[in-house]
Formats: C-alpha cells, structure tokens, sequence
C-alpha cells in the first residue's frame, strides 16, 4: 500500500489506535485526503518516467493556479534569498517553491513544523518549528545553520519570516502576516546574499481566521483544508527587484533589515501604475522657440550687476532679473518651462507657462554664452517685499495653501522658490543643478536678511501611484517641521495617497533614510528612476515639510511644501553655494 503524503494518524497521540474509518472521515474534513490523492498521483507520475519536480506536479494535481509577474528578478547564480508574505498557508510554499524552479534548482524552502508532514518537499526543505518554545528555539538553531551554510555554497533559500499563515488584525481590521522574525535577516547579513522580495494576493478563508482568533494554537491543523479553497481561485503574484547587499548595508540593524523587507514585498500589492490625468482640458501645441538673436540680444543689454555666477569652464553664467527686463527670455523661459514639464508628466498644457505672478518676481536663469540657449531657471519671490505691496495672495503658495498668521511671520524672512526647471539636454550634465544653486548662492549673500527658503517640491504622475504615497508617507514619517506644519494646511490634500496602515508602521525603522526611500522608488519605477532630485537638494540642505497638496492644475502634481531654515543647513553646505565668491 502506497505510502500516504499525510497521515492524520501520525498526527494526532495515539492515533494509530483509533479506528480506520475515523482516520479516513477526519482527513477528508481537514483536507489531508486531497493532499494523499495529489500526493499519490505525483508518484505515479515519477514511477511512469516523469522528471517533473514535487513542486510543479503538487500545483498540477492540487489546482493551484497563478499570474505571475517579475520571474527574471530571481538571479539564474550566487546567494539568494526570496522573502514572501504568506496569507494561505502550504498552497503559498507549493508555489513558491513550483516558481523558484522555473530559475534554479538550487532551493531549499524554510517550512514549519507541520509542512514537515509533506513528503515530496523533504528533499528542499529546511525545518523549522514556528509554534514551540524555548525548546524549539534551541532546535531552530540547526536549521539556522544549515540556511547559513547553503547560502554560503552560493545557493537560493525561499522564506516565509512570518512562520505562519496570516491572520486577522483588529488594529488595522484586516487580514494581515504575522510579524516577520529577525533571525532570517541576521543570515541575509552575515552572507551579503541578494534578497528578492515576492507577494502573493489573497487571505485564508473566514473559518480559518475565526479559528485564529478564537484557538490559535490549533489553527495549523486546519491549514489543508484551505488548499481546497485555494484550488477554486487564481492567485496574483510578483517579484520585485533584486535588492543588493549594499542596500541590506544601509540598515544598522536585524529588526530594521526585517521590516524593510516586508515592506518591500508588501509594496507589491499596491497597483503599479500611472493615476489618470486630472483634466480632460486637451493640450495645446508648445509654442515655437524664441529666435537665438532676440535672446542673445537681452542677455547682452542686462546691467553688469545682474551676472550672479559664472563659470569659465562649461560657459554657464546665472542672472538674477525681472520680467521687465528680460521680456524676449520671459517667453522661451515660459516655452521651455511647459516644455520641460511636459515631458515629466506636468504642464500647463498651454503653449508656453507664463503667469501673473511671473511680473513680481525674480527671475534665477541659467545661460549658456557658448550655445546662446537658455538651460534653465528658478522663480524667486522676496516674500516680505511681495505681501507689503499685494498682501498675502501675492504669494504663489498661498494660492494652494492655507497659511497661519504665525507661519506668515516667518515667511517673511523668507525666498519663496518656484518654478524650477532645467531644459532636458541640459538634464544630462551633473552641473546644471549645481550651476543653478550656485547662483541662488549669491542671491543669498546680496541680500543677507532671507533666512529661510520654501517652496514647493513636484513629484509628477510620471512616478507611479506606489511611489508617490511612499515618498509621502515616509516624508510624513520623518520630514516633517516640528514646529510649523501645524500652521499650514493644502485646500487640496492627496487624500488617496497612503500606505495601509500596517505598512505606515514600518517606515521608522525599515525606511530610516533617504538612502533607502530612493532605493525603493528605483525598485517601483519601471524605468528605475530615484526620487526627485530637487526633494534630494533640499532635504540636503535641512529642509523640513510643511504640507502637501494636489495641483489638479498642473498635470496632478503632488506638491511638497518645504521651509529650509538656512541656520541649520550643513556648514559644508553653506559654504559650497554662499562661501565661493563668482568665478
């Protein structure tokens, strides 16, 4: 007689005295007798000359179907580990382990005590016990050694941290992995091995979670029986990016390691797309380039006193005007700017992005004396001078914010800085940004009495909608001014960006740092661009959030509003832009 997959009498004490029809009705309850059927028809397959692994035929026979999305993430060689969510219970390792083998052959899964009772995956397993004690965490040891000992051959682990199926939480009101435990993440250190993060869509059925809540102690043995269930559905599952060892290295910590990870993957579920645009408002054609002459001919006639920088090498000079001055280079400055902003997924979508308060400020523009072409610029508004002469509304900000006679007060003390661009072919050279700050540099030290900058940051729907409501809901975590951001509020709030809640609690330690935010958008990006370089430049330089807000005017840009306190940017900082005199 074939050897059954799982026997209930092996199970349960003295289960062999029990009589066989009882064996038999319980294992068809709890689900074991469509495991043995599954279990037995996979080695007729091998005894009929099958060279199909456990995994795969255990998929086949149990109806375990599924989309799956980023296979070419699994690296083909070298360390690996793939860490997963685990909402089902042994359907997620079958498919796991099916997944994995579509790459490499060198896998060993960490499974718990109970999946120990699956025959055919005792040849990649490596056992754990997730529901014991002290004396089951002396015996993990052995196994911790031998994932530390196969990662160190070169080969691929696939986990769980979890250890066990998820379950329902009354905190977040939802379903939800266990916590993720540390010991994975220390090994993940120790070999430097590359870590993939994998999501599986879906929960456990209603019974399992009662069982959960009410018993969850037992709730291992009802764990077959949900394979059924899972036969009925098609699951959704997706790799993420391979994230590198020098990433794991940012991370001081085991627990930290560990809840960026599960962060990673739980990132995964969110919808890895593009919000629709704001206004069906349709474009119009960018207007046609200002002739080089008339451009060339401002630039000549501007007093001497305008020049802020210059710079002898590349040829890139920086002025600091008026509209009144410059009108021929106001246009291009409005053409390129729509332009440039086009092609990041914002704009106006007229021909070229002028606006009224474009006469009342100073103008920061980049030239460039040898191409004759404009390469960008910087809108400036000397706050103090704007509200004596228009009051408040004459600030472009407070169109879209709503600000607090306190924080007033001190903008007055303040550059509001606005309408940043850089002309795409000037994008590519790493000084164009540096160029433009140096000039903003000099502006400060002309006039000595701004303490603060503010304005707004863009991250335009050229992120995907995941990146946006992390790079909000970290900056919400760790960004925030303490004092000020209680006296500001957006008329427009990005209300549908943000993480679940559960997530959210994973960014203090799991995401400490801009170094890891950036990380992590490169990973969601398909085209793996970071954040946006000026939100870089001004976190740089100390800035802190005030509020956010969407401008449905602007291609639904989320709009980050910062106040940099130039008193406590970084003296290197300082001195890089205010302390070079112009060259």
């Amino acid at each position: 007689m074939r050897q059954k997959m799982a026997d209930l009498a092996d199970q349960i004490k003295g289960g062999h005295k029990l009589p066989q029809w009882l064996i038999n009705w319980g294992e068809r309850k709890l689900g074991l007798h469509a495991l043995n059927v599954a279990h037995a028809k996979i080695e007729d397959d091998w005894e009929a000359g099958s060279t199909d692994n456990f995994f795969k035929l255990a998929c086949k026979y149990l109806s375990l179907n599924y989309d799956l999305e980023g296979l070419e993430n699994i690296p083909k060689e070298g360390p690996c580990v793939i860490v997963s969510n685990h909402p089902h219970g042994m359907s997620d390792g079958l498919m796991f382990g099916d997944i994995a083998m579509k790459v490499r052959e060198d896998v060993r899964i960490v499974v718990n005590e109970w999946l120990h009772c699956v025959r055919g995956m005792r040849p990649y397993q490596i056992k754990v016990d997730v529901y014991g004690g002290e004396a089951a965490k002396r015996a993990n040891m052995a196994g911790m050694r031998e994932i530390l000992k196969w990662l160190r051959e070169g080969h691929c682990i696939l986990v769980f941290p979890s250890g066990s199926a998820a379950s329902y939480s009354h905190r977040d009101r939802r379903v939800i992995d266990d916590p993720w435990q540390a010991n994975i993440a220390a090994i993940i250190r120790k070999t430097k091995a590359t870590v993939v993060p994998m999501h599986i869509a879906g929960r456990t059925g209603i019974f399992f979670q009662i069982i959960s809540t009410i018993a969850k102690g037992i709730r291992a043995n009802f764990l077959a029986r949900e394979i059924l269930r899972d036969g009925r559905m098609r699951h959704t599952i997706k790799l993420g990016k391979p994230i590198t060892a020098h990433t794991i290295g940012l991370l001081e910590s085991d627990e930290s390691v560990s809840d960026y990870l599960r962060l990673q993957s739980m990132l995964l579920r969110y919808p890895n797309k593009h919000d629709g645009p704001s206004t069906s408002t349709p474009k119009q054609p960018v207007a046609p380039n200002i002739p080089t002459e008339q451009l060339s001919a401002e630039i000549a006639a501007l007093p001497a006193d305008t020049l802020y920088y210059s710079n002898n090498t590349s040829g890139m000079e920086v002025y600091a005007v008026t509209a009144q001055q410059i009108p021929h280079i106001m246009q291009e400055m409005g053409i390129e700017r729509e332009r440039t902003f086009r092609a990041a997924g914002e704009g106006t979508g007229t021909a070229m992005d002028l606006d009224d308060y474009d006469e009342h400020y100073i103008h920061l523009i980049m030239w460039d004396s040898r191409a004759k072409k404009l390469a960008g610029a910087y809108r400036i508004g000397l706050t103090d001078e704007i509200i004596a002469k228009k009051g408040i509304k004459g600030v472009y900000n407070a169109a879209f914010f709503h600000f607090d006679p306190e924080l007033v007060e001190t903008l007055k003390k303040g550059l509001e800085m606005g309408r940043a661009f850089i002309v795409p072919e000037y994008q590519r050279l790493a000084t164009s940004l540096d160029t433009l700050w140096m000039g903003i540099g000099q502006f400060l030290n002309r006039h000595p009495r701004y303490r603060y900058l503010y304005g707004t940051v863009s991250v335009s729907q050229d992120y995907t909608h995941t990146s946006r409501a992390l790079i909000l809901s970290y900056l919400k975590e760790h960004e925030m001014h303490p004092e000020y951001a209680d006296f500001v509020r957006a008329f427009t709030p990005p209300k549908k960006y943000e993480l679940l809640s559960e997530d959210a609690r994973l960014l203090p330690a799991g995401m400490p740092d801009i170094r890891l935010l950036s990380a992590s958008v490169s990973s969601i990006e398909p085209d793996n661009k970071s954040i946006p370089v000026l939100l870089r430049q001004y976190l740089r330089l100390g800035g802190k959030m005030l509020s956010f807000g969407i401008d449905n005017d602007f291609g639904g840009t989320l709009d980050c509003l910062v106040l940099v306190d130039l008193a406590l940017t970084p003296e290197r900082i300082l001195k890089r832009y205010c302390g070079n005199k112009e060259s």
